[in-house]
């Protein structure tokens, strides 16, 4: 296994429960990839490379959870979508099932016209008639057409950008479809926030780390593999950037970054010439994606009377504008960390 965040750690469960024995390699010094806990000055500590959440539909990822020993019940806090703002307005969904919560939020929704509702209503009542597919090339912001401005500010362009982390003119309308049929439109529970009360670190990737290591697996940090060659009898070696070699294995998975998981292609040897045609050509088009950044600010916020500063709920979303980037607040005095920290 190549790679050690939270896709190589829940591929190295799978094949331990297939009957595989694991090793699995981490370039860097910890594990978790783009979820984890961030290592280093006193001042960091218990702070995360990034502000995740889950949400009630990821059924999986909570099977998982349980499967290495975390408690989803203890480790998240567990609420009703909401998308409330600091002046109160938005949208929260009631504790109801599915999808009768989501018609009573769309209903309830603070600050929000009956055209405002009534506008949301009827895309989603043709979302659902569609079965939640659209054209393939089809953009959020073309799938959203007659949804009003304020119901695009207030809940579609957030909830595009922190399930795609694009904007609504270049994000995929059939992939936002489907976070939408298995979230308001799935089972119950399934459009629940879920805020994770830990740091990343323990909510998966460490503990997950322990019981691999535990059911007689290898976990290692801090090893890069330089390149991949398989030998006549169809086993792999990885040559390590140490310059050792690893023992030969059946198998490899690559959990990796799409331009890491490139690089690796390019310098893999012993294939034979149509193995390599079609690997270069899936390098070739993962070379040519291309990722938005996220940029997580951490504050540690006082009141006038110089007392940690409580916000009315964990989360809050905030208007957005070209002077206002940010899209949430996060309480972590309310979440498991230090009060008056956001």
């Amino acid at each position: 296994m190549i790679g050690g965040g939270w896709a190589g750690l829940a591929a190295a469960v799978a094949a331990h429960d297939q009957g595989w024995s694991v090793h699995l390699f981490e370039a860097a010094p910890q594990l978790g990839g783009r979820a984890r806990t961030l290592q280093g000055p006193a001042a960091l500590s218990g702070l995360d490379n990034g502000q995740h959440i889950l949400i009630g539909a990821y059924a999986r990822s909570l099977r998982l959870m349980r499967q290495v020993g975390v408690d989803p019940e203890q480790a998240l806090l567990r609420l009703p979508l909401t998308l409330r703002f600091p002046d109160g307005g938005g949208l929260q969904l009631p504790r109801w099932p599915a999808p009768f919560d989501a018609a009573a939020g769309i209903l309830g929704a603070r600050g929000w016209s009956w055209r405002d509702r009534i506008s949301l209503l009827t895309a989603t009542l043709r979302w659902q008639i569609a079965g939640f597919r659209c054209a393939p090339d089809a953009s959020v912001l073309a799938l959203c057409r007659g949804i009003r401005p304020r119901v695009m500010a207030e809940l579609i362009e957030p909830l595009c950008v922190s399930a795609l982390n694009t904007p609504v003119d270049r994000s995929s309308g059939e992939v936002f479809l489907r976070v939408l049929r298995d979230s308001l439109a799935g089972g119950p529970g399934a459009s629940h926030l879920l805020l994770p009360r830990t740091d990343l670190g323990a909510l998966w990737p460490e503990p997950a780390a322990r019981w691999l290591r535990e059911h007689g697996h290898q976990v290692q940090t801090g090893q890069r593999v330089q390149k991949l060659q398989r030998d006549a009898e169809g086993r792999w070696q990885l040559q390590m950037a140490s310059g050792q070699a690893s023992p030969a294995f059946e198998r490899v998975i690559l959990a990796c970054p799409p331009g890491e998981a490139a690089r690796l292609l390019s310098q893999t040897s012993g294939l034979k010439p149509d193995e390599q045609a079609r690997l270069n050509t899936w390098a070739t088009e993962a070379q040519a994606l291309r990722f938005e950044a996220i940029t997580t600010v951490y504050a540690q916020a006082q009141t006038q009377e110089a007392k940690p500063l409580r916000l009315p709920q964990p989360m809050l979303a905030l208007r957005g504008g070209p002077m206002a980037p940010a899209q949430f607040v996060f309480d972590r005095g309310q979440l498991g960390g230090p009060a008056g920290q956001l």
